[in-house]
């Protein structure tokens, strides 16, 4: 469980790191985290990791790469470069940030992190299945795949549990698929634009279905949409369409054999 419970917060120095939940969610452990999108225990994490193996994770997972999709002009995500220091000083100035600050931030994919839709449905193709991750094909062709991580079958099991959790009990609960299990992960990500006092976030959502048996990925961003459970309620819509359409052919085809 997390050092220090979650009181709609976390101090560091003389800054206040907020929570999306203002009364807050007191101890979690990693998975329950995951599920409520509970922004102190990734805070305490990202400083426990550190900045510098952040950024090379990241790294190592494609989070600065293009997907390869076969579209002109694919547009790269933003991510931090390594070493750490050179990034962050050509970009704010040696006095303009600190490790721990850029750590928290990053943990909770805040600050230097902006990935595309797209990427981000590629990565989930690696949740979805063994690590792996599928090139997006708008002309389906040959399956290109590369692996972005190996996970032993408890860890797998863990993670998936875990994004399960989000949609059966968690940030996206309102968006359960009666009779199937979707896995995937809420996102509330800052644009930089505000109304008065008021900043329009990007809503997400990313997620596949079903959970231990993957059959679809989706992602979907909402411009200024909020919070991500608007994104996951599209997100789950858009399953659940497409898995009756699967399981009427399906069964239409045994019909006729």
């Amino acid at each position: 469980r997390m050092p220090v419970p979650c009181t709609g917060g976390f101090q560091y120095g003389n800054r206040w790191f907020k929570c999306h939940k203002k009364e807050g969610h007191g101890s979690l452990t990693l998975a329950q985290a995951i599920e409520q999108s509970c922004d102190v225990y990734f805070y305490q994490l990202g400083l426990k990791i550190g900045l510098t193996k952040l950024i090379a994770g990241g790294i190592s997972l494609g989070a600065g790469d293009r997907t390869g999709i076969d579209l002109p002009s694919e547009a790269r995500p933003d991510y931090p470069t390594a070493p750490a220091a050179d990034y962050f000083n050509k970009r704010y100035g040696a006095r303009g940030w600190t490790q721990q600050a850029a750590s928290m931030n990053l943990a909770i994919g805040q600050g230097e992190d902006a990935q595309t839709v797209v990427s981000m449905a590629r990565f989930y193709t690696a949740l979805a299945t063994d690590g792996e991750a599928a090139r997006p094909q708008v002309v389906r062709g040959t399956s290109e795949k590369v692996r972005l991580f190996q996970l032993d079958s408890a860890q797998m099991s863990g993670l998936r549990a875990a994004l399960a959790g989000v949609v059966s009990r968690g940030t996206a609960a309102a968006s359960r698929i009666e009779g199937e299990t979707l896995a995937g992960k809420t996102g509330t990500a800052q644009s930089g634009k505000f109304v008065g006092a008021v900043e329009l976030n990007h809503a997400w959502f990313v997620g596949f279905a079903p959970a231990n048996d993957p059959k679809i990925v989706v992602a979907v961003m909402l411009e200024f949409g909020g919070h991500g459970t608007r994104a996951a309620h599209i997100a789950s819509r858009i399953i659940e369409h497409y898995l009756k359409v699967t399981l009427k052919q399906s069964l239409t085809t045994e019909g006729d054999e």
